[in-house]
């Protein structure tokens, strides 16, 4: 396992400064974006810097080109580093590139928004989208060091915090017990999170994280239970443009659903009201019409958003490209209870009419 900067907290509390400590400026090269650099530029490294765009239009293949062209243009050698300073998209572009680039670089990684501390900047997993579909092109490649300063969240704006919180909920269900209590008594609101209990809820959502991954690193066995909330999220962000955590706020809430509906009874209910109260309290969509509704509020009416139907026909057709299908089948992670989930292999066809009639 890399050195991922985790202290016994699970995190490192130190500001964007540490950076420069763990890179050679003259091997280095980082990846961000323009508002990120005018906020943070006087903290980074003195190393070449890499412009993306901000947010999931970073993730393509012309912006991942236009990188190889930078890192060709510094002449970037199999000694160099390729670091990332900022959300989920940014390592997303940065990962993939540094597994790519001349068959493999070192790679570090800053993640600077809740989402990226909690959950996409763990793991090594690096996806570019392709043909619309979501990391569709992906890579393994795990970085040397996570710098995680939660000092940097208190700046993010709302929705994108609230983004965040959805995965660090995801983890909570898996886990159950204490981390789920956590959350629930305590962190249902920003102005309930000072900041100890903000380094508890990103420390135990790395800590269980990465004691998945450590465990199953190429997602062959247990990795995939941190697919919750993702086949059906995926496919309402493919159908509503919403940020990826209130999507996924959304597949979690419809997974319960489910789960009710295949005999998981009274324990998936009380998990369901449970989930999706703590989901309300963060403003996140706990349910297929309110994830339209809120698509809706952000964005011009569209054919697909202003009519039920033809929204839960759009979600249900996104679920073919889904990553995990197979033969017919995606394996699906199913919580049947708050701390209790599992993978089972679900008909497409069983999950396209569940999503054409789940509330």
């Amino acid at each position: 396992m890399p050195d991922l900067g985790l202290g016994a907290s699970g995190l490192v509390l130190a500001g964007l400064g540490r950076l420069a400590g763990a890179l050679d400026p003259s091997a280095s090269v980082l990846v961000t974006d323009a508002e990120l650099r005018r906020l943070y530029g006087s903290e980074l490294p003195p190393c070449p810097l890499v412009e993306v765009p901000r947010g999931e239009a970073a993730k393509d293949l012309a912006v991942l080109e236009g990188l190889y062209a930078e890192l060709a243009r510094l002449g970037l050698d199999r000694g160099g580093t390729i670091a990332a300073v900022g959300g989920g998209s940014v390592s997303d572009l940065a990962g993939f590139a540094a597994a790519t680039w001349l068959r493999g670089v070192d790679f570090c990684v800053a993640p600077t928004t809740l989402l990226a501390m909690v959950d996409a900047a763990l793991g090594g997993k690096n996806g570019i989208d392709f043909g619309g579909r979501k990391n569709l092109v992906g890579t393994f490649r795990m970085p040397r060091l996570v710098l995680c300063d939660v000092g940097l969240l208190p700046s993010l704006p709302d929705l994108e915090f609230a983004s965040g919180m959805a995965e660090a909920i995801k983890h909570g269900v898996i886990e159950g017990g204490e981390h789920f209590e956590f959350l629930e008594s305590e962190c249902r609101s920003r102005a309930s999170l000072d900041r100890p209990r903000l380094e508890r809820l990103v420390g135990l959502s790395q800590a269980l994280k990465l004691g998945i991954v450590a465990r199953d690193p190429r997602e062959s066995g247990e990795r995939r239970l941190l697919n919750l909330g993702h086949t059906i999220g995926h496919a309402v962000e493919s159908a509503t443009g919403l940020p990826h955590g209130h999507a996924v706020a959304a597949g979690l809430a419809s997974a319960f659903r489910l789960a009710g509906r295949r005999g998981g009874g009274r324990r998936a209910a009380a998990g369901a009201e449970r989930v999706s109260s703590l989901l309300g309290s963060w403003g996140l969509p706990a349910s297929l019409e309110e994830a339209r509704l809120a698509a809706l509020s952000r964005n011009a009416p569209s054919e697909t958003l202003s009519e039920l139907p033809a929204f839960r026909a759009a979600v249900a057709a996104a679920l073919v490209s889904d990553k995990k299908r197979s033969a017919g089948e995606i394996r699906f992670a199913l919580p049947r209870a708050v701390g209790e989930v599992l993978v089972e292999a679900i008909p497409l066809a069983e999950l396209e009419a569940f999503v054409k009639e789940a509330p």
